[in-house]
């Protein structure tokens, strides 16, 4: 037959093997217990709307993440100043004015060289008629560099109003907000980010003890 304290050290036994089991189902319950809110984005926390310690239903938001998407590379390409290329031609219509004032002028003193020589008959017609096409030449030359600076003069009106509108505000980025939720409710027992921090996406920015009451 047992001894009184041989059954006392059984049934310390049985409790201490009971006593290891609970403690081991308890601490499994509380690691399945543990909700972590992961960014659903890469960008930048706006706004953080929970506290420690704070109890949160399932699918509330926890976080909200600004998600910028810059505008396309076009938009943001700087352009050519329009007044400057309109001061080009017009630099360029003047010069061309200038050269075919010099042709004119040229062509005429030829003109009137050769006339004289012509009745003289110490040249002939046909150097007089060359000379004279020549000067019909450069008048029109004259003419139409004449009508290209007045076109690169109203280019330059027009260019002034298109710059006015090009000094405009760029184009800024889109924003999204995008909210981080809580998969479960609970306790939130830690939170990770604070308003402005840069997150990547699945990032961790709060944890909870899911199911407290």
């Amino acid at each position: 037959m047992a001894t009184k304290s041989t059954l006392n050290a059984l049934a310390l036994s049985v409790f201490l093997v009971a006593l290891s089991a609970c403690g081991g189902s308890g601490e499994k319950g509380e690691g399945r217990g543990v909700v972590v809110v992961n960014a659903p984005a890469a960008g930048e926390v706006r706004r953080v709307l929970v506290s420690e310690g704070a109890k949160v239903a399932e699918g509330a938001t926890v976080v909200e993440i600004v998600v910028r998407t810059e505008p396309p590379a076009e938009a943001r390409k700087v352009p050519e100043d329009p007044v400057a290329r309109a001061a080009q031609a017009i630099q360029s219509s003047e010069a061309e004015i200038e050269a075919a004032r010099a042709a004119v002028v040229r062509a005429e003193v030829e003109v009137q060289r050769l006339s004289p020589l012509v009745a003289a008959g110490q040249a002939s017609q046909g150097e007089l008629d060359g000379a004279r096409g020549e000067y019909d030449r450069a008048q029109q030359r004259l003419r139409q560099a004449q009508g290209a600076a007045q076109s690169a003069q109203g280019g330059l009106v027009a260019a002034r109003q298109q710059s006015q509108n090009l000094s405009a505000a760029p184009p800024k980025p889109s924003e999204q907000l995008v909210p981080a939720r809580a998969t479960s409710s609970g306790t939130v027992t830690v939170v990770s980010v604070k308003p402005g921090d840069r997150v990547t996406q699945g990032q961790p920015v709060a944890t909870l003890r899911a199911g407290s009451r």
